[in-house]
């Protein structure tokens, strides 16, 4: 069970996971608020690690919805699978959302929620999976995804504030949560 915890994969791997803990329940409830769950017929989690954003995004969707989670980390992946296993969860590349969706007879995503590391990716990465997430939304889709407070200070994090703003014209910051560990806001971005 260590083996599957978040701490023990931060630490075998700190730039797959970006996370020691679990995203609070304080985070889950921002980062789920803005992207209108309730109306969306087809949604994505990626990097859901244990699923501390997924308990949120079941309570909020339509039932109706479509909704599938893509993990990489196969460790972390088999406690998400054990918590959740009415959810489909894909063991691939973010990268491969639109093939993904595609499996999933899915048009277009409405809403995709992110828990992935963006401050740990270098340049090419945060761009093959930005472009990824932005082709597969539909025009009025949004992308919710958070950083910790300290991570806008590390190149790769101002970096990839600077490519939200190239892949998405409105981008929006949340308050930050303080009831998280370490403190977080969520970034929120529309196509249009």
């Amino acid at each position: 069970m260590i083996r599957n915890s978040l701490t023990f994969q931060f630490l075998k791997n700190p730039f797959s996971v970006g996370a020691v803990c679990p995203s609070s329940p304080e985070l889950a409830k921002e980062i789920t608020t803005f992207a209108g769950l309730e109306n969306a017929s087809a949604i994505a989690e990626l990097g859901p690690g244990t699923g501390a954003l997924t308990g949120a995004i079941l309570e909020k969707k339509n039932p109706k919805a479509s909704f599938f989670a893509v993990e990489l980390n196969l460790s972390v992946l088999e406690t998400f699978r054990k918590k959740f296993p009415s959810v489909t969860v894909y063991n691939e590349s973010a990268a491969n959302l639109k093939e993904i969706a595609r499996r999933e007879k899915v048009e277009a995503l409405d809403a995709v929620i992110s828990g992935l590391p963006w401050a740990a990716f270098p340049a090419p990465l945060q761009d093959e999976l930005l472009s990824a997430i932005s082709s597969s939304l539909a025009d009025h889709g949004c992308f919710s995804t958070f950083t910790y407070i300290h991570c806008p200070l590390l190149p790769a994090g101002r970096r990839f504030r600077e490519k939200l703003s190239r892949y998405f014209p409105r981008v929006e910051v949340s308050s930050m949560v303080w009831k998280n560990l370490p403190p977080a806001f969520v970034y929120r971005c529309r196509k249009k």
